[in-house]
């Protein structure tokens, strides 16, 4: 019986993954067409504004809830403290985040030259002290590699410039209209979900509310369980990285916090960047860093993911693993990020229409 519920199980992963995969696979080969490209960037600039108020309400909305109960509140005050706080928060980002990821970008892309000429000397030590690579195309393609990268250099950081100022220009407009439409969902969430609820009773539905509330139940999990990782994988990494002096170390926590998100593998291929750049520093920062990178993945795998996931997603992380593959490889970055909040919404939809398929076998009548 357990066997015949795993393979069950199986066949419904593999069901699902195949669905994710033909979603991904539709949307890049219709993004080849000039015609679904400009359908494309119409619809982002429209629904992207929504859709980042929507992401704020949802992961915000159940702490204003609680506040709201506990302290009896009323919504409107809550949402306008919630409205200062991201105010805050991009106050924040702008002053001071911004520009220092900025320039620790532009330090580290400066620096790429000096550091491929070593990797140049070390390959050529190699070569004259061990006779290995005979081959010379790898060496002759790494100081082609070294000359391009230093003669693009400036054009590169003029590049990077220029496109930070007009992203900036074009995020003016956001910065009004997302706080308005924030408050606008978080004033009348309630509101809204009594009225889709009631309109669900009214045609006879009213089952759908359990299938939302499970995904909200699951996804709501998943989205800040990610934030609350990412948060003290950064903190955990910066801090001591920072006091050992580590050049840069701002945006190499970064790079390690986001890609956490990815099982078993993220922390390690995080800290790649941060192990090549600390090799070039000295022995001790190498050191140092590679026990960082393990003492902070065995934390977040043994304490910090169990804490805060506990047994709600009841996902294998390497499901979730074959699931980003998919998504990254089909779509990208974008198929990496939305890969498995989708999977989650495909896996309760089928959750909830296997039981009533089986029932209408059950009552369908025997020719």
């Amino acid at each position: 019986m357990d066997n015949g519920k795993q393979i069950k199980r199986i066949q419904a992963y593999l069901l699902i993954l195949v669905l994710i995969f033909i979603i991904f696979f539709i949307g890049k080969q219709l993004m080849q067409y000039p015609f679904f490209n400009e359908i494309k960037e119409a619809v982002i600039n429209i629904i992207f504004p929504f859709s980042i108020s929507f992401i704020i309400v949802y992961i915000f909305h159940p702490i204003l809830y609680w506040f709201e109960k506990q302290f009896s509140i009323k919504t409107w005050v809550s949402t306008i403290v919630l409205l200062i706080v991201n105010a805050i928060i991009l106050i924040v980002l702008i002053e001071f985040i911004f520009p220092i990821l900025s320039q620790q970008i532009i330090d580290i892309y400066s620096e790429l030259p000096k550091y491929i000429e070593e990797i140049e000397l070390i390959i050529e030590n190699i070569q004259t002290k061990y006779h290995l690579l005979n081959n010379t195309e790898l060496f002759e393609s790494i100081i082609a590699y070294k000359d391009k990268l230093t003669l693009n250099l400036g054009d590169y950081l003029v590049s990077f410039t220029i496109s930070t100022v007009v992203f900036s220009f074009k995020s003016l407009w956001l910065i009004i209209m997302i706080p308005l439409l924030v408050f606008l969902m978080m004033k009348d969430y309630s509101l809204i979900y009594e009225r889709f609820s009631l309109f669900l009773v009214r045609h006879k539905r009213s089952e759908w509310i359990q299938l939302l509330k499970n995904i909200d139940t699951k996804l709501g999990a998943y989205i800040r369980g990610q934030l609350i990782i990412m948060s003290y994988m950064f903190i955990g990494t910066f801090i001591p990285l920072a006091i050992l002096g580590m050049p840069n170390a701002f945006i190499f926590s970064i790079i390690i916090a986001i890609t956490n998100i990815i099982p078993y593998l993220g922390p390690y291929l995080g800290g790649v960047p941060l192990c090549i750049y600390a090799y070039f520093q000295s022995p001790q920062l190498l050191f140092a860093s590679l026990i960082i990178i393990f003492i902070m993945q065995q934390l977040d795998g043994n304490l910090g993911q169990p804490l805060v996931f506990g047994s709600q997603l009841k996902i294998h992380p390497l499901i979730i693993m074959i699931v980003m593959i998919i998504g990254s490889t089909v779509g990208g970055i974008i198929g990496l990020l939305l890969s498995v909040p989708i999977f989650i919404i495909l896996k309760e939809i089928y959750i909830f229409i296997k039981p009533k398929t089986k029932i209408k076998l059950i009552k369908k009548p025997i020719k």
